[in-house]
């Protein structure tokens, strides 16, 4: 029964003749398309270190779409998160693609085999604005109070703004072109006042006209902040804020303010408006009002109340991720 299933699998011909083994494959996939195309390739070269343990010395053809359900009822057992297991499955059908567009076969084994449901996690975390300045008393002058502003005020990415460079910094237009971005499309992020006063000091007291953000350390980019970030949490008695939690405290502050998702979602850098949907979020308070004008002598009617409905539901209500 095994050999009919591999068979039916592979074809009557056994393969294409290209033997590789899944190591080599897998090597392939990291070199040749991930570390070209994506920028997270080193969380894709993590999980293919359990994966090629579990497919070691196969060659890549003979592998089926059985192995790979024997592949997640292991992981499972071994209480890995669905999420973590459902990854892993969708780097494995990437790399196999790659492996039928460079001859090496007929099919991908992956087709048909189903991903874990997951329950997704929405993060909900907004930082107030008593805790702003309690934060920004903490932290006290110097680089991180400044990227703390600017990360607040124009929701650029951590990467992005380790990155920034003053020729990107455009005073006189008020924005600040982005090259260097997680989707691989610039864009150009407008500065209110704070952020323009802000870098304006910086400038005064740059030493060259290359980084923004130089770790006086290294003498380099920055590689990270969260360590300073919440050791000046702590010290402003704030828990459960993350530094990720700034972006998102943009978002949902900008369409409290009346933004409407289409800029938000353009500000964020985000190629589709769903993604904005799940990483912003709207205020109780903003919700409960919204409720509170289907009653009440201004309460509209007709398709005047379906209209405005609509139009809450479009620019307030948002869960988080």
């Amino acid at each position: 029964m095994r050999k009919a299933v591999l068979e039916a699998h592979l074809g009557r011909d056994g393969g294409n003749g290209r033997k590789v083994k899944f190591e080599e494959l897998a090597k392939m996939y990291l070199r040749d398309w991930a570390a070209t195309n994506k920028r997270s390739w080193r969380t894709d070269a993590s999980y293919l270190k359990g994966l090629k343990k579990f497919f070691k010395n196969r060659n890549a053809d003979t592998i089926t779409p059985q192995d790979i359900e024997q592949y997640k009822t292991k992981r499972r057992a071994e209480r890995v998160k669905l999420t973590t297991v459902n990854r892993c499955l969708q780097i494995l059908s990437k790399l196999f693609n790659c492996g039928m567009s460079w001859g090496y076969l007929r099919v991908n084994p992956c087709k048909g085999v189903k991903k874990y449901p997951e329950q997704p996690f929405r993060r909900t975390r907004v930082m107030s604005r008593e805790e702003e300045a309690h934060l920004m008393e903490a932290v006290g002058p110097g680089y991180l109070r400044s990227m703390i502003l600017v990360l607040l005020n124009t929701g650029l990415r951590r990467k992005e703004l380790f990155q920034l460079t003053w020729d990107a910094v455009d005073i006189e237009r008020r924005q600040l072109y982005i090259k260097e971005t997680k989707t691989f499309r610039s864009r150009h992020v407008p500065m209110n006042e704070l952020v323009v006063q802000e870098l304006q000091n910086l400038y005064r007291s740059r030493k060259d006209d290359g980084l923004v953000f130089k770790n006086p350390d290294t003498g380099k980019a920055f590689v990270d902040i969260r360590r300073a970030f919440y050791g000046a949490c702590r010290r402003a008695k704030i828990g459960g804020l993350l530094l990720l939690d700034l972006r998102r405290t943009f978002a949902t502050r900008l369409l409290e303010r009346g933004a409407d998702i289409i800029t938000v979602q353009q500000l964020l850098g985000h190629t589709s408006v769903s993604t904005t949907m799940i990483y912003t979020m709207s205020d109780p308070m903003r919700k409960l009002e919204a409720v509170e004008l289907l009653v009440g002598k201004n309460a509209p009617s007709g398709d005047r109340l379906v209209t405005s409905s609509r139009a809450l539901l479009v620019n307030n209500v948002f869960s988080v991720n």
